[in-house]
């Protein structure tokens, strides 16, 4: 089809449910009145050793692209 596999990098997945800590270790500041439930985040491919330490959702997502 044309497809080729270009730029990877990681989605991670910071779930309140999964551990309630995640989505605070997954933001910088929190914000008053606003309590983080989840977080959908991108991230470096060289942190996934690190990432998959601290969250349980890490995937390496590998980007697909076709010249049109």
């Amino acid at each position: 089809m044309g497809f080729a596999e270009g730029e990877h990098y990681l989605h991670v997945y910071a779930n309140y449910y999964a551990e309630a800590a995640e989505p605070d270790r997954a933001i910088a500041e929190r914000r008053p009145g606003l309590r983080p439930m989840q977080a959908f985040l991108h991230a470096k491919l060289r942190d996934e050793q690190l990432l998959r330490e601290q969250f349980a959702r890490v995937h390496v997502c590998r980007r697909f692209t076709v010249e049109l």
